[in-house]
């Protein structure tokens, strides 16, 4: 797991002891893009008397309205809670730079971000279980997890031990992923690789086909410890994103 320095954003005021959820506004300036991100931190009822580490699942796309007229975010906390499961949500907003943020080679200071700034200060303002951290995109967001995956992979340094790319363009997006994909099987091909990686598509979409291609492709690299699986998920491009909201809750948070 990478060692993770101390970093800085808006202070977060003392809570109000509650025992239900509740969410936090923040926001955080990139050293390494420059930008500053707005988040919403969800912390799950009875978080304020509890001394439990929990989950800690990072939303890329938190303020975007793909479903049901609210927020990536919102859509992922309403099914948590529906299911009775606890962790923190952390929505990160700076959807207007998905183009940037997400795609090479915006997406490498983005991910340094990710990993030198915001995943610091979330655990050191939270009670975020840093053995379970996940990362979540959709679309270009899902390139960006994949992207993630194969620059952690490649250097052998893990900050998130779960990556969530859902419905991802990887045809389009066939020109940055090669040389990520194939970099990190040149550094890690007898490496340990002790995360989750569930690729998840669209079955009303066209890029089933592509998704599944990729996932036949690292799953033929037999890295050792890699929890590798592919899944269809009903709807369309943005639709499928509230099952495989689903599927995660019930599958990987307690």
């Amino acid at each position: 797991m990478l060692p993770l320095p101390p970093a800085g954003g808006t202070p977060t005021p003392p809570p109000a002891v509650t025992g239900r959820s509740r969410v936090v506004q923040a926001s955080v300036k990139s050293e390494a893009t420059g930008a500053t991100y707005p988040l919403h931190i969800y912390l799950p009822s009875g978080y304020d008397s509890a001394t439990t580490a929990y989950p800690a699942i990072y939303i890329t796309d938190g303020d975007a309205i793909f479903n049901q007229s609210v927020t990536r975010f919102q859509n992922f906390t309403d099914i948590l809670e529906k299911a009775g499961k606890k962790a923190i949500v952390v929505g990160i907003g700076g959807t207007a730079r998905r183009n940037t943020d997400y795609l090479m080679p915006g997406a490498q200071p983005y991910h340094d971000f990710l990993t030198d700034q915001l995943v610091p200060y979330v655990e050191s303002n939270y009670r975020a279980n840093p053995a379970k951290r996940m990362l979540s995109g959709l679309s270009n967001g899902g390139v960006f997890t994949l992207i993630a995956f194969f620059t952690e992979g490649a250097a052998g340094k893990f900050t998130f031990q779960y990556f969530f790319p859902s419905d991802p363009p990887v045809k389009g997006a066939s020109a940055q992923l090669e040389p990520l994909e194939s970099q990190m099987y040149a550094n890690s091909s007898t490496r340990e690789i002790p995360v989750t990686l569930l690729l998840g598509f669209a079955v009303a979409n066209t890029g089933g086909p592509e998704i599944t291609a990729m996932h036949d492709k690292i799953a033929a690299r037999n890295y050792k410890g890699l929890q590798l699986s592919v899944k269809g998920y009903p709807g369309g491009h943005t639709p499928m994103d509230l099952p495989s909201f689903e599927d995660i809750v019930a599958r990987f948070i307690d």
